[in-house]
């Protein structure tokens, strides 16, 4: 089958990896250039928890992912994840630290927010009065090498990759206009992130834009940690990074954004972050090294949309809404190649907004 695929970070990458593999005649496209840094897959390290908080659905989904992770890892020879562990945290009660310890099954590894600051050597500290989680099977994500892995991998299983080759907006079928000139395919597939919607109108409506701005901490001493994701009002998540620097982000606060005019890192931002580094990580600095943007794409109730469109059923939307969708990347060639090939399973009929009879987003036709 011809397939083309627009947009050419982590969901697409691995859409065209994946594809190529079965032997589907492949085209990936992307508006900008190899390892491009304007969209939300792009940067050293990214989380992964083998068991996310979100709920059974995604457990299942990241110790799938993780099977693959270990398959890429020795395709690559290399590893693209270091196990730090994690805390899962947040104020007494938290349903997310909940959450996680009841779907870990561990509750041995519960522990108050005034314990973190001995366990951590001083590095990390917490509210006494937080509810924390130890979780073992989390870690960093080596984002950029990952990205660099799949652009090499995809194209040795046979996938054309086009760089700054921009598809014109609106897609509205599966003749996509190139340049100009329409150019057909059997089938569609849009991982643009933010772009999705400006390629995807009807959609527009259900994926909301964010602009997000992560910053790296220096420390005089540094020492692996674990990775943080705090559910407080800020949504404050951390990570180990590259050269002993420890990377915070503000999973809830952000503006919304046009994908093609987005706003540089400046000084309210970093006083945000300072602010929350001054908190949590006694031992750095509070002023960042440097910092970056990133763009979040997110529905309502910020869970994946894998859905085809209600004007042609060979075009498929596929957002894995960022904020926690690096973690599973190997398995977005899975899921694309099982709509691809009409089979059903319980993460496309959950995406795809139908789920138990409920549809996420309202009246659409099917």
């Amino acid at each position: 089958m011809k397939v083309a695929v627009v947009g050419l970070g982590i969901a697409g990458l691995s859409i065209c990896a994946r594809l190529a593999l079965a032997g589907h005649e492949v085209f990936g496209f992307e508006r900008y250039g190899p390892m491009h840094t304007n969209g939300s897959s792009h940067g050293d390290t990214r989380i992964m928890r083998m068991t996310p908080g979100e709920g059974e659905l995604y457990v299942r989904l990241a110790q799938r992912a993780g099977e693959m992770w270990r398959s890429w890892e020795g395709l690559a020879g290399k590893p693209l994840i270091e196990w730090t562990g994690g805390l899962m945290a947040g104020p007494r009660g938290s349903p997310f630290v909940d959450s996680c310890q009841r779907l870990s099954k561990k509750p041995a590894a519960a522990m108050r927010g005034d314990a973190i600051h001995t366990l951590t050597r001083g590095y990390i500290a917490m509210p006494y009065e937080w509810d924390v989680f130890r979780q073992e099977d989390a870690g960093v994500i080596a984002a950029d090498a990952t990205r660099s892995f799949l652009l090499k991998q995809a194209a040795q299983w046979g996938a054309r990759l086009f760089h700054d080759v921009a598809v014109e907006e609106p897609i509205e079928g599966l003749a996509l206009k190139l340049k100009g000139e329409a150019c057909a395919f059997d089938a569609v597939i849009v991982a643009a992130g933010s772009w999705a919607g400006k390629l995807l109108p009807e959609f527009a409506g259900r994926l909301a834009v964010k602009r997000r701005v992560v910053a790296w901490f220096r420390t005089e001493q540094p020492r692996l940690l674990p990775v943080i994701c705090a559910d407080n009002e800020a949504g404050v998540y951390g990570m180990p990074a590259p050269r002993g620097l420890y990377k915070l982000g503000l999973h809830a606060l952000g503006g919304a954004a046009d994908p093609d005019a987005v706003r540089e890192p400046d000084e309210d931002d970093a006083a945000m972050l300072s602010e929350h580094a001054r908190l949590l990580l006694p031992k750095h600095d509070p002023a960042p090294v440097r910092m970056a943007r990133c763009l979040y794409t997110v529905t309502p109730d910020e869970n994946f949309i894998i859905r085809s469109s209600s004007a042609h059923e060979r075009v498929l939307l596929f957002s894995a809404c960022s904020g926690h969708g690096f973690k599973y990347a190997p398995m977005f060639g899975v899921l694309a190649q099982e709509w691809l090939d009409q089979k059903p399973s319980p993460e496309l009929e959950a995406f795809s907004g139908r789920s138990g009879g409920v549809n996420r987003f309202g009246a659409q036709k099917a």
